[in-house]
């Protein structure tokens, strides 16, 4: 009976974990399968063979298949509670302010240089000073275009400051842009949220940038990453993203 009760309380542990669920069905597949195949002892060796050759491939497949999962979709391997610790929030917080310091400073190292040249290009070639700062700003303005993104979370926040550009080459999925967002405005929401307390709506067009929380009607709290890249839901260099309470989405 204490064995039956440690098995179970193992099994359910199992259902915690998207890994432990795989790794839960893993073991029933192939545990009926090798039942059935020593309790068969009147099958013919012709209706005995798919189970050994099955009992053989299973494991190659399975190996496939997680090392697939795993390169693509890591995100999604894990339960809430892996991602509850503070230790583990703090850490993510810290690489995406990381990664987000080290691509902006590329960014004011390139402009720096470009600013530098062109003015001396203007020296050397005795212009008109005020015209090639005019064409030194253009193209800087054209260089934040192309690679930025602004945040305007301005009047969420009550601060005037409180607008933010990021580089987009600092966010390899949505869920890194939504998550730095958060980090910008945790005084003011609370963590996996997003939809239901807060948003971000393109200024131009109005249109709400939908995380797979709000696609799934997912229940705010709980951690749902969000591995499509910023292309893919429609945010691009340029654009301005403002920061919105939750009322009626449309």
């Amino acid at each position: 009976m204490s064995d039956l009760s440690t098995l179970t309380g193992a099994a359910k542990g199992l259902t915690k974990n998207p890994l432990g669920i795989i790794a839960l069905f893993i073991v029933l597949v192939y545990g009926f399968a090798s039942l059935t195949l020593g309790t068969t002892s009147r099958l013919e060796s012709s209706e005995r063979m798919p189970l050994v050759w099955f009992l053989v491939l299973f494991p190659f497949a399975v190996l496939f298949l997680f090392g697939w999962l795993v390169s693509k979709y890591h995100g999604h391997l894990y339960s809430p509670a892996d991602f509850r610790s503070d230790e583990s929030f703090h850490k993510s917080k810290e690489i995406s302010e990381r990664r987000v310091a080290e691509i902006t400073a590329g960014q004011d190292h390139l402009k720096a240089r470009i600013k530098e040249t062109i003015r001396e290009k203007s020296l050397t070639n005795g212009a008109d000073q005020g015209r090639w700062q005019q064409i030194a700003e253009q193209i800087l303005a054209d260089v934040d275009r192309s690679s930025n993104i602004v945040v305007d979370a301005s009047n969420f926040l009550g601060d005037s400051s409180a607008v933010f550009t990021f580089p987009v080459a600092a966010f390899e999925s949505l869920g890194d842009l939504t998550n730095e967002v958060y980090f910008k405005l945790s005084s003011k929401v609370r963590p996996f949220q997003y939809g239901h307390t807060w948003l971000l709506r393109n200024k131009e067009t109005g249109f709400v940038i939908k995380t797979l929380r709000m696609l799934a009607n997912a229940p705010a709290g709980q951690p749902l990453p969000d591995s499509r890249s910023l292309g893919e839901v429609g945010i691009h260099p340029g654009m301005t993203l403002v920061v919105e309470r939750v009322n009626n989405i449309t």
